[in-house]
């Protein structure tokens, strides 16, 4: 005869050995299939889990190929327009089918050995109390574990737990403790309930891709409608099959066309604002703006970030456009100001350029006479005077600094060269040389910069 203790001991460890084969019988199942469940009632295969993005949901879809290897397409919908409730209640009942059909077994036939484990090591212990903590602290793990997988064999794994439970009671029996009823029913969790699917078929599987590509973005969509297309090609000639061709061949359509409207509203807003802005039209890049929202709202609203966009673009155009307009109307305010320093400035210029020649031949170390070097002198002198009594504007202080640095590197540049000429040192020849180079490169500054005062001011 069996002492209570060792039956329990015996019992756990059947279930432990009846457990172990039936581990090792099962296979890999393949990939778990979810489905995401619309508002509007219908369902999105995935091929393996999805991931929630944001506001978007993405997932993969199967469509075509065989059921061990099918063609695969990613889709992102809008997390908006997915019933939650049903989407997590059913991927909580395929993700406990798929446990039971992968490590369930194995995991439950552990758990049956841990506790045959846990019996034996209660028996032999002397103390009661000290039974009572092993007994309570393996009960609760036991009850933990059918929470942590997915209620898997939840009636087995109460009886699992009920062996505690005996030993609780009878350890306390044995102090003298006053006997405590414990229940196990509330401390189970029950695995989840909702049916599965069956996988879809071909014909499910394309109305699916159709659905899908409906609440795609319109970047991804005709990617998506051209798979359900490649799909169709290779399934033959079954009954169900013209119509739905039909149909996604009407779809891809519609959607180049729209793909063309939208280039083509991009391309010619584009190029129209990109005039309009040189010209400084404030008014007609605003009606383009207008145009644009009204051309999108005919077009259906079709392609919301290409728009975004095309609008972005123009706001950045138009904001281009408000300061090329104030520029130009404070250049306009300007123009008898800056018209009259040109004026002043011209004389000295034109002083300045007549000594080019002479500049480039001392740059180049050519030949030079005494009397060219000192009209060079002069021209620079008198250029220096003239450029004394002109106050600028504020927009001609950089010609000013410019035509000031001018007339001194010219000058610099006689004196040096005389200077190379009396000793026959090549030191301030190549110091004449380069104050020439400086002198002709400034004064050619000055020119463009004087033709820039008086011009319309353009687009930068």
């Amino acid at each position: 005869m069996f002492s209570t203790a060792a039956r329990r001991v015996v019992f756990a460890s059947l279930i432990a050995a009846a457990c172990a084969p039936v581990a090792g019988a099962q296979t890999a199942a393949d990939a778990t299939l979810y489905r995401v469940f619309l508002q509007d009632g219908t369902t999105l295969v995935s091929y393996g889990d999805y991931a929630r993005v944001g506001d978007r949901v993405v997932l993969s879809m199967p469509l075509g190929g065989s059921p061990s290897r099918p063609d695969i397409q990613l889709v992102s919908i809008p997390a908006s327009g997915v019933d939650w409730d049903r989407t997590d209640a059913y991927a909580e009942s395929a993700r406990a089918a798929r446990y039971a059909a992968s490590r369930g077994p194995d995991d439950y036939a552990l758990l049956a050995q841990g506790v045959a484990r846990a019996l034996s090591d209660i028996a032999v212990t002397p103390r009661p109390a000290t039974k009572i903590a092993m007994a309570v602290e393996a009960r609760q793990n036991v009850t933990r574990w059918i929470a942590e997988h997915y209620g898997y064999r939840a009636s087995d794994v109460a009886q699992l737990a009920a062996l505690f439970d005996e030993v609780i009671a009878e350890a306390r029996a044995a102090s003298g403790a006053p006997n405590v009823d414990l229940t196990l029913v509330a401390n189970m969790a029950a695995p989840p309930s909702m049916p599965l699917m069956t996988a879809p078929s071909m014909a499910e599987s394309i109305e699916q891709g159709l659905r899908a590509a409906s609440l795609a973005e319109p970047a991804d969509r005709l990617s998506l409608l051209r798979a359900v297309a490649a799909s169709l090609a290779s399934v033959g000639d079954a009954p169900w099959v013209g119509s739905l061709r039909a149909r996604t061949s009407g779809l891809i359509a519609a959607e180049e066309r729209t793909d063309r409207d939208y280039a083509s509203l991009t391309r010619d807003t584009l190029r129209n604002a990109d005039r309009r802005t040189r010209q400084a039209d404030v008014r007609g890049v605003e009606r383009l703006i207008t145009r644009a929202l009204d051309e999108d709202r005919r077009l259906g609203n079709r392609r919301p970030q290409e728009v975004a966009s095309l609008l972005a673009s123009l706001d950045a155009k138009l904001d281009a456009a408000r300061r090329l307009r104030l520029a130009r109307d404070q250049w306009e305010a300007r123009l008898d100001v800056l018209r009259a320093y040109a004026r002043a400035v011209s004389e000295p210029l034109t002083s300045l350029r007549r000594g080019k020649s002479s500049l480039e031949r001392i740059r180049q170390f050519e030949s030079t006479s005494r009397v060219m070097l000192q009209r060079l002198t002069d021209r620079a002198t008198a250029a220096s005077r003239l450029l004394a009594v002109v106050t600028p504007p504020v927009e001609g202080e950089t010609i000013q600094g410019l035509l000031t640095s001018a007339t001194q590197l010219t000058s610099r540049a006689a004196a040096e060269r005389q200077r190379a000429v009396a000793s026959g040192e090549m030191a301030p020849a190549r110091e004449a040389a380069s104050a020439a180079a400086g002198a002709l490169m400034l004064t050619d500054r000055a020119a463009e910069e004087i033709q820039r005062l008086t011009r319309t001011p353009e687009l930068k």
